[in-house]
C-alpha cells in the first residue's frame, strides 16, 4: 500500500514538472514579426460555348492573422476594377453588378466562345493591382449514354442512382468533369391538400475517387463510365419496392453534363478535392492550390459541355 501511494506521488510530481516546462515554452509574438503578406487578389472565371453569361468574380484572400477579424466584414467581393476579355481580335468590358449579379459579367452575344480559341482576361483594380490569364476552350466530347439503375441494401431499401458513359477520343489529352442536376416534384404538389406545383433541385454528386473528375493519361481512347450519383431511395416490403421509380419520381427531370475541361481546371479542381479530404486533420500534409493567374490567385479556365436530359413520365 505504501509503495502504491509513493508511486502515485511520483507520477503527480512528474506531471506538474512537465506542465510547468510546457508553459515555459510559450512566447507571445507580435504580428509585425511574422512577416505576413497582405491580402491578394483572387480571380475566378470559367468560359464555355454554352454560357448564358460571361462571368468573372474578384475577391480578396484572407491573411492568417486577419481571419478572425475579416470574418465579420463583407463578403470580400472586389467591386471597383476594370475587367476586360479579349479573343485576339476584339476586346469587351465586363461590368460589376449587371442584372443584380455580384460579379463582373457581359452577355455572350458580345463575344462568342469558340472551341480551340484562346481568350485573355485582364484585371486592374482601383488600388492598382493587376492580373492577367489565358485559357483555350477544349473541343466537346459527347455523352454516349446516361443510365438509371438501382441497388438493394439489407433487403430493406432500394437506392436509385445515375451513371454516365462516353468514348474518349484517341490520340489527344483530355480532362473531364461529370456534373448534373436532378429536378423532382415536391411531395406537397399532390394529395388532398396539394399546394401549387413546386420543384426540388439537387446537384448530382458522383462517388468516384475524384468526384466525377477524370483524365485519360493511362486510358486514352477507352470507354469511360462515371461513378454513381444517388438520386433517391424507396422502402422494400417483402423484397419489393412499395413505390416504383416512375411512381416515386413522376414528372422529374434528370440533366447530366459531361464537361471537357482544360488542364488548368483539372489541376485546380483536383487540388481542391485533395484539400477537402484532409481538412481538419492537423497532421495532414498541406495541399497547395495551383493558380494560372499572373499577379493574383485563382483559376481562369475553359470547358465545353455535352448534355443529356431525361424526363420521367
Amino acid at each position: 500500500m505504501r509503495y502504491s501511494s509513493f508511486l502515485h506521488l511520483v507520477v503527480l510530481l512528474s506531471s506538474l514538472l512537465l506542465l510547468a516546462g510546457c508553459g515555459s515554452l510559450r512566447n507571445e509574438i507580435s504580428p509585425d514579426q511574422l512577416g505576413l503578406e497582405s491580402a491578394k487578389l483572387v480571380v475566378s472565371g470559367f468560359l464555355s460555348p454554352q454560357d448564358t453569361v460571361l462571368a468573372v468574380r474578384l475577391t480578396q484572400s484572407r491573411t492568417v492573422v486577419g481571419d478572425s477579424i475579416s470574418s465579420g466584414l463583407s463578403d470580400g467581393n472586389v467591386t471597383k476594377a476594370t475587367v476586360t476579355l479579349s479573343d485576339g481580335n476584339r476586346t469587351i468590358t465586363l461590368r460589376y453588378g449587371a442584372n443584380g449579379y455580384q460579379y463582373y459579367s457581359a452577355p455572350p452575344r458580345q463575344m462568342r466562345i469558340v472551341a480551340g480559341r484562346t481568350y485573355t482576361l485582364d484585371v486592374v483594380t482601383a488600388e492598382g493591382q493587376r492580373a492577367t490569364a489565358t485559357c483555350t476552350i477544349p473541343p466537346p466530347v459527347s455523352l454516349s449514354a446516361v443510365q438509371v439503375d438501382s441497388l438493394t441494401e439489407n433487403n430493406r431499401t432500394r437506392r436509385y442512382f445515375v451513371r454516365a458513359t462516353w468514348q474518349d477520343p484517341v490520340g489527344q489529352t483530355n480532362y473531364y468533369q461529370v456534373a448534373g442536376v436532378f429536378r423532382t416534384t415536391s411531395p406537397e404538389t399532390y394529395g388532398l391538400n396539394a399546394k401549387p406545383r413546386s420543384y426540388i433541385y439537387a446537384n448530382l454528386n458522383f462517388d468516384d475517387d475524384n468526384r466525377g473528375l477524370f483524365d485519360d493519361a493511362t486510358t486514352d481512347g477507352t470507354v469511360f463510365t462515371s461513378g454513381k450519383a444517388y438520386i433517391g431511395n424507396t422502402t422494400l416490403v417483402d423484397g419489393k419496392a412499395a413505390k416504383g421509380f416512375r411512381n416515386q419520381f413522376l414528372e422529374s427531370v434528370l440533366t447530366v453534363n459531361l464537361l471537357a475541361v482544360d488542364a488548368s481546371y483539372y489541376q485546380y479542381r483536383s487540388a481542391v478535392i485533395r484539400q477537402g479530404r484532409v481538412r481538419g486533420n492537423p497532421f495532414a500534409e498541406p495541399v497547395l492550390i495551383p493558380s494560372n493567374i499572373q499577379g493574383a490567385l485563382g483559376c481562369f479556365a475553359g470547358y465545353n459541355s455535352s448534355t443529356i436530359d431525361m424526363t420521367v413520365n
